[in-house]
């Protein structure tokens, strides 16, 4: 993992392996996490390790994640932007929403210190609604 953009691939490995522990070993203490929407049981902005662990934690107790593919990786410099595609369904509803997503990454000595999400957030509150 020399590189941002390795980091990056590698941080998606564990996320598909469900190896949350690697992730949260590469955010830094006073990292942001932002994912975004209302009525999505996983959005807010979060801080540092800690602040990661509970979006992973909401995203798993709320959302079956049942296609997930990075597809693309774009760097400048130290940031890096994944592109990719996922479904879920709602464990609440039972409800599917796919979307594809970009992900912002930036990268500080081996660590994360900003993550951010972009996707149809719209999808998303509706799987999640009553």
């Amino acid at each position: 993992m020399n590189t941002p953009t390795e980091l990056v691939q590698a941080l998606f490995s564990a996320f598909g392996r469900g190896d949350i522990a690697f992730i949260l070993n590469h955010v830094a203490g006073s990292a942001t996490w932002i994912s975004p929407g209302t009525g999505i049981p996983a959005s807010g902005k979060y801080s540092g390790p800690a602040g990661a662990a509970q979006f992973f934690q909401n995203l798993a107790a709320s959302e079956e994640i049942t296609r997930f593919e990075p597809r693309e990786f774009v760097a400048a410099g130290n940031n890096v932007i994944a592109l990719g595609y996922e479904e879920c369904t709602s464990r609440a509803t039972g409800k599917k929403a796919a979307t594809n997503w970009a992900m912002l990454f930036r990268v500080d000595g081996g660590k994360v210190t900003h993550w951010e999400a972009f996707y149809d957030t719209s999808a998303y509150a509706i799987a999640h609604a009553a």
